[in-house]
């Protein structure tokens, strides 16, 4: 059920963005960009774009470990099992 002023326009994503494994290296990356903005706050002064480039970089790991998180409950049916398997 679709909101009636809601649009139906989507952005086109390339499959391996939603691959979980490159979600998780992107989400890294985010972590590393943060952890560099954010460490510039301690050691030089204040400045707003370390504080917007930190955080936003903080929000886009969410965003890509929530979807690497998703992707692996969505493929975890088709991965084999590591428990032994049963005889009888």
């Amino acid at each position: 059920m679709t909101m009636p002023g809601t649009s139906r326009f989507v952005l086109p994503l390339p499959g391996w963005v939603l691959h979980p494994f490159t979600a998780v290296i992107i989400a890294g990356v985010h972590v590393y960009l943060s952890i560099e903005h954010l460490s510039n706050l301690v050691r030089d002064p204040v400045q707003w774009t370390d504080l917007w480039k930190g955080f936003g970089s903080l929000g886009g790991a969410y965003v890509f470990a929530a979807l690497a998180t998703r992707g692996f409950s969505r493929h975890k049916s088709r991965l084999p099992s590591l428990e032994p398997a049963q005889q009888g």
